[in-house]
């Protein structure tokens, strides 16, 4: 099996990132609205909403980083 070149590499994790970052951005809304819905005052809904964000991003970039791992055989 053949590797990408450097560039489409780049261009990979470029777009993974930014796939992450907004699957936080949603998480981050949806966590926002449902604190707002449940009428919290504001700096706590934003502090909600930071706390999903970050875990969100973080959960998915592992995600990522498991499912990209290439098991280095000697065969």
């Amino acid at each position: 099996m053949t590797t990408p070149p450097p560039s489409q590499v780049a261009t990979i994790r470029l777009l993974l990132t930014a796939i992450a970052f907004l699957i936080g951005v949603i998480a981050a809304l949806v966590a926002g609205i449902l604190q707002q819905a449940g009428h919290r005052p504001m700096p706590q809904t934003i502090e909600y909403g930071c706390g999903a964000f970050a875990a969100t991003v973080i959960f998915v970039f592992s995600v990522f980083s498991f499912i990209g791992v290439r098991k280095n055989s000697s065969d």
